[in-house]
């Protein structure tokens, strides 16, 4: 019979996501994750019996992808570990309802968007984070600090998108999922996400547009 979530596995995934690095400054990728001693589908099987160091090979391999899901969704480092730490708590939690023939990773990464967008109605408005760097006093100083400001404002543009919008976009843009696969996470026909993927770009520009004119 499967165990319940044990304090022990609890504290290792809250330990897993502090030592998570905030992604380097014009990276929108994932660094290269670990590979699987074994197949996914056998360590899903395992982790369903109560298998935690199964599991734990799951988190190990998702973890970069989910936080960088994460932080493009709620903006913030801090929030973004919070919203991942509780979405691999809630996946232990309902792997006894994972389909056998569903895609692990799409079902986890389902679950971590809708961590977000609860913490995001429980929360403040989100603040955009800041992954720039200070620089000193050069001739290419000016040139330098108009990247930043551009960049800080095409994030803020980010974090003003609706909820869906947001994650249509960060999912097929910053995951590099397929209109198809984005369909699949969120529940919805592959058109439509190529719509909330197209009406972000276009709130996207109009924001930088403005913000170019100010």
């Amino acid at each position: 019979m499967r165990t319940p979530l044990r304090d022990n596995l609890a504290d290792r995934v809250t330990a897993s996501m502090e030592r998570l690095p905030q992604p380097a400054r014009g990276s929108d990728r994932p660094a290269s994750r670990p590979g699987l001693r074994a197949p996914s589908h056998v360590l899903v099987s395992l982790a369903r019996g109560g298998d935690e160091p199964a599991y734990e090979e799951l988190m190990r391999f998702h973890q970069d992808r989910a936080y960088l899901i994460a932080l493009r969704l709620t903006g913030n480092p801090h929030d973004a570990q919070d919203a991942v730490q509780e979405a691999f708590l809630n996946a232990w939690r309902g792997l006894p309802r994972f389909r056998d023939e569903a895609d692990f990773g799409t079902w986890l990464t389902r679950i971590v968007i809708n961590s977000c967008h609860h913490q995001r109605r429980r929360q403040r408005p989100t603040e955009t984070f800041d992954d720039t760097t200070p620089v000193s006093a050069t001739p290419a100083t000016d040139l330098i600090v108009e990247g930043q400001q551009r960049h800080r404002a095409a994030q803020q543009a980010i974090s003003e998108l609706s909820l869906d919008q947001r994650s249509a976009f960060v999912l097929h843009v910053f995951a590099g999922h397929t209109h198809a696969e984005v369909g699949r996470i969120l529940g919805i026909s592959e058109s439509a996400a190529k719509v909330r993927t197209h009406r972000a770009r276009r709130a996207i520009a109009a924001t930088m547009h403005e913000w170019e004119e100010s």
